[in-house]
């Protein structure tokens, strides 16, 4: 394997993939850059997708996308959307592409995501049952809200919660189906999960949990939602929030390890010495939370992307990404950071009620995890002490009037 590549193929059009390509040039890299999406359009930022646009589908915000396309053609970077990468020719390094095209390359990058799961259920073929990973799903979603519109969500997790408040924002009777016992539970403890809960149903928005769905009704179009215990909810509309499927079969289908997505080490790199992955799709070494672990977040799509372009330049810098998400609900700003779920220890700073508060997740005394609403100023304080493995005083961490600066000055 060369040291430098002449040329690399990034597969996926997306905010890790766009990271990808940015950072090959602006490190110095001249050689051929290849960017290739399924989608018709180029790297874009999803957040949006599940608020604002839907709520103003025409008021595309300037910041969505990473790029104009003007900026990809002075850059030298190829773009090759509308179409799919079908097979890696390892031995001939080569991807081939669906249309019928080739693209050679010494080194790739899989991007590749992940795919919106779907449900096997009567009626999920309907012309207005929705999934929301793309552009155009938003699109088609929003196309559906309207005043006194019903629309069913199933899942209760951070895009499910995100769709309905924005349904409910649009004056839809929205209901939300939840299988599991309470809210996004995949990322935050009951304690904030049944805060989300009583916040949801004070804006009017009816969330069933325990509850999943059987069947959409409807001959030609949807009339109405059949749960699991044979309950008939009328709906106009219903969004599947349940997930997604790391997009990794043309890794495996290439003898690429994958479990669960694509199996990279600290460097971006998957058994294939010339084969990189970053992403939703990368299946990675964290030491945050001690083991393995598929990132399904924008911060971590940007520098894993950027990553893997740094790794294939010679970087050896491992990537240790500190776990992070947001979501935007109604009024409410949720952010976490680091293990949220495992702790001996729990402190909460502030108060439920007044909708602004941190919560401290401690394990032997060391933060391991921070979650906020509302107070993004301790989400930065927090970051630091999971960073740096502070053990704060305990009381002065709980007691909202303190200085989290001098507190973390206090446990350096």
């Amino acid at each position: 394997m060369s040291e430098t590549p002449k040329s690399v193929a990034i597969i996926g059009a997306n905010l890790a993939g766009g990271w990808a390509a940015d950072t090959l040039r602006q490190k110095g890299f001249e050689g051929d850059i290849f960017l290739i999406g399924e989608e018709p359009d180029p790297p874009y930022e999803r957040p949006p997708l599940s608020k604002d646009l839907l709520l103003h589908p025409d008021a595309m915000p300037k910041t969505l996308f990473l790029h104009d396309l003007d900026y990809y053609a002075q850059q030298r970077i190829t773009l090759q959307l509308g179409v799919r990468a079908s097979k890696l020719d390892l031995p001939g390094r080569r991807v081939e592409l669906a249309n019928g095209g080739q693209i050679s390359a010494d080194r790739i990058i899989l991007c590749t995501g992940g795919d919106a799961r779907k449900l096997p259920i009567p009626g999920s073929e309907l012309p207005q049952v929705h999934c929301l990973r793309t552009l155009a799903d938003s699109r088609a979603i929003a196309a559906g809200l309207a005043p006194g519109k019903s629309v069913v969500v199933v899942g209760g997790g951070v895009i499910g919660l995100e769709v309905a408040a924005s349904a409910a924002k649009a004056g839809c009777k929205v209901t939300v189906l939840e299988a599991a016992p309470g809210l996004m539970t995949r990322v935050v403890t009951p304690e904030i999960g049944n805060f989300l809960l009583h916040c949801h149903r004070a804006e009017g928005v009816d969330i069933r949990l325990g509850q999943g769905i059987a069947a959409i009704l409807g001959a030609r179009a949807v009339q109405a939602v059949e749960t699991g215990d044979g309950t008939r909810i009328d709906a106009d509309m219903v969004v599947l929030g349940v997930g997604i499927d790391p997009a990794d079969a043309l890794a495996r289908d290439a003898g690429i390890a994958t479990d669960n997505g694509v199996i990279v080490d600290a460097h971006c790199r998957t058994s294939v010495a010339e084969i990189f992955a970053a992403g939703d799709v990368a299946n990675q070494p964290n030491p945050y939370l001690g083991g393995r672990v598929r990132l399904e977040n924008v911060q971590n799509a940007q520098n894993q992307g950027a990553a893997a372009a740094e790794a294939i330049l010679g970087s050896t810098a491992p990537f240790e990404e500190l776990p992070y998400f947001w979501t935007d609900q109604f009024d409410l700003n949720v952010q976490a950071a680091g293990d949220t779920l495992h702790a001996d220890q729990t402190i909460l700073r502030g108060t439920l009620e007044s909708r602004a508060f941190s919560v401290f997740y401690l394990d032997q005394g060391a933060v391991k995890g921070v979650l906020t609403v509302n107070q993004p100023k301790d989400m930065a304080h927090g970051r630091r002490m999971i960073m740096r493995h502070l053990r704060p005083d305990p009381a002065a961490l709980a007691d909202p009037g303190s200085d989290l600066r001098q507190i973390i000055k206090a446990a350096s």
